[in-house]
């Protein structure tokens, strides 16, 4: 069991990890494939998959903080 402010807290830390997470992993890729061995078409193929992976982040972000909502708004303390 863990309490609201708790739970609250794990949900805030995540949602900051995941907004770092995009632009940092961007800044990588974006500083990096260029000096690589690796072919213009596997390139492609690389950042069009970084592109659905952004995406899914972006979904993931949406999901939790409703989730915080929800329990913001909640009467339970403990979940």
């Amino acid at each position: 069991m863990i309490k609201k402010e708790k739970i609250l807290q794990q949900i805030e830390e995540l949602l900051n990890l995941e907004k770092r997470l995009i632009p940092l992993l961007n800044k990588h890729v974006s500083s990096t494939l260029p000096f690589s061995q690796i072919n213009k078409n596997e390139q492609g193929k690389i950042i069009e998959q970084f592109q659905q992976f952004a995406v899914t982040k972006t979904r993931h972000l949406e999901v939790l903080g409703t989730i915080k909502q929800e329990i913001e708004k909640g009467k339970k303390d403990v979940y």
